[in-house]
């Protein structure tokens, strides 16, 4: 893709979707080392020369969180480094991707027992509703989230002084609907082959205009145009980054005292029961990301995460008995999960008891009969039950089926160029950035933003996620329970548990703008 073209391209993909095999068993950067050390709150004074010893060296240096990278050629790095006293773990350090696949945190808990008492059904939005930029018509997604100009717009678009940190592939600083509101100063590279914010790929483009793109006539518009999004790159071009990136990220969040973290990202990291610790929780890159999410927590920050798109049931003891689905199922995430154009289970996306909390539209071109086609008919939109959004200039399209498909005429910009790509896509990580972004309205809404407080937390974290789930539009399971995902799949059947109040589908619903907006508690 390249800025200036004739057509403003529409590109099809289903993104993130992972390679079951390299997931499961936890996916690794050969010769990087992650090192949790037993002082949660700094490294020792000699660590250098302890890393050194063991034939490594220090590649990143998290002192917040007692971690750090360490690249090694020694085979016996790891047993070394080990044996020191001030080491709690080490390991190989793992690798998330784009749209990723948690011990339950307290709200996971309320959430469960919310729906034990049952719940009523309450529709999704309806479609069409008016929306305000040129390719605003075939944004059901929002429509679905009442976000319209008759629906949330007309209420809170979002206050500037709200900043949503969105950690993915990077940012393309020069595409119209990221123009407004970005912060580039404060966004930051952790990716140490791109020490640059720019977006080689177009996943990160995407998700950040889901949040807040602007409401100016070009293209789409994003749940909360007016909000401030901040880039920080922990995935490279080729959309995968050691988890260390995403730590360091949540730092910076907790020091910047930023209102939201958006991760439409994941990997599936060794819990417990390893081979050097069989009684224990002993991965390092488990551990401080687990120290990582409370200091952003404590400083404020809401983490909302993506499930991921295996269709797994990751409350399925039987299969995630030593892995956890990270960062979405991590205690103190919201963990997101994805629906279609008939408010359905998206096809991909995985689920689980006490691990969806809420869910929102992801697009998604597969029916519960496993049909292509989404529904009983296609969707009266383009992209086949997809869901549109800005792609960066200097992305790949590489994979991508018939880049043609629902070719806009630079719509929007006069007809004559330069054009930008949109891309119509589907996966948790689309619904992740639309859940952060109804997010950032009731921060919008209900935060404190007196002078008085300057550098604290606009809003407890746990207020935000309280409001977010008490609201979302109730979805039934499906009758029959048992649904198919279709062909491909390893796991091509999943079965819905719970009630209206709250099941492993859809958590405690699909959010709701309008009425996160306007809640009475």
């Amino acid at each position: 893709m390249r800025k200036g073209f004739l057509a403003l391209t529409a590109l099809v993909v289903a993104v993130g979707v992972f390679a079951v095999a390299g997931a499961a068993t936890g996916e690794t950067a050969p010769g990087h080392y992650t090192v949790a050390f037993s002082n949660p709150n700094g490294l020792p004074a000699n660590v250098d020369q302890l890393v050194a010893n063991a034939g490594g060296t220090i590649t990143t240096r998290i002192p917040e969180i007692g971690g750090i990278g360490v690249s090694s050629d020694n085979p016996n790095f790891a047993s070394v480094m080990g044996a020191n006293a001030s080491v709690k773990a080490v390991g190989q350090s793992v690798v998330a991707s784009i749209g990723p696949t948690m011990e339950p945190s307290s709200l996971d808990a309320q959430a469960a027992d919310a729906g034990n008492s049952g719940g009523t059904y309450s529709p999704a939005g309806p479609d069409p509703q008016p929306e305000p930029d040129s390719l605003g018509s075939q944004q059901w997604d929002k429509m679905r989230m009442n976000v319209s100009l008759t629906g949330s717009y007309a209420i809170q678009r979002g206050r500037q002084d709200v900043r949503v940190f969105v950690i993915d592939t990077g940012a393309d600083l020069t595409h119209p609907d990221l123009a407004t509101h970005f912060d580039a100063a404060e966004s930051v590279s952790f990716v140490p082959s791109e020490p640059f914010v720019q977006d080689l790929n177009g996943h990160g483009t995407w998700t950040l205009s889901a949040i807040g793109a602007p409401i100016n006539g070009i293209g789409t518009s994003g749940v909360a145009p007016n909000v401030t999004m901040v880039e920080g790159k922990v995935l490279s071009g080729a959309g995968s980054g050691q988890f260390l990136w995403t730590d360091q990220a949540l730092v910076y969040a907790g020091l910047k005292h930023f209102d939201i973290v958006s991760a439409s990202l994941g990997g599936y990291i060794p819990k417990c029961g390893s081979a050097t610790n069989p009684n224990g929780c002993d991965h390092p890159d488990y551990i401080l990301l687990n120290r990582a999410t409370q200091f952003a927590r404590s400083n404020g920050v809401l983490p909302v995460a993506a499930l991921g798109n295996d269709n797994f049931d990751l409350s399925d003891g039987s299969v995630f008995r030593d892995y956890v689905e990270a960062p979405g199922e991590v205690a103190g995430w919201v963990g997101v999960a994805a629906t279609g154009y008939y408010n359905q289970k998206a096809w991909y996306s995985n689920y689980g008891m006490g691990k969806s909390d809420v869910s929102a539209p992801g697009g998604s071109t597969r029916n519960y009969t496993g049909v292509p086609g989404s529904g009983a008919a296609p969707p009266p939109y383009l992209g086949i039950g997809r869901v549109l959004g800005p792609w960066s200039t200097t992305g790949s399209s590489t994979g991508f089926p018939d880049p043609n498909l629902g070719v806009e005429q630079c719509t929007g910009v006069g007809n004559t160029p330069p054009c930008y790509p949109y891309a119509w896509v589907q996966g948790t990580s689309m619904a992740t950035p639309n859940t952060a972004g109804v997010a950032s309205l009731i921060i919008s809404q209900y935060g404190d933003f007196t002078s008085s407080n300057p550098n604290h937390s606009h809003m407890s974290p746990t207020a935000v996620e309280q409001i977010l789930q008490i609201t979302a539009n109730n979805q039934p399971c499906p009758e029959p329970r048992t649904v198919i995902a279709g062909p491909g799949v390893v796991f091509p059947t999943s079965t819905c548990q719970g009630d209206v109040g709250y099941n492993s589908f859809f958590g405690k619903g699909i959010v709701d703008a309008v009425k996160a907006v306007t809640f009475h508690g």
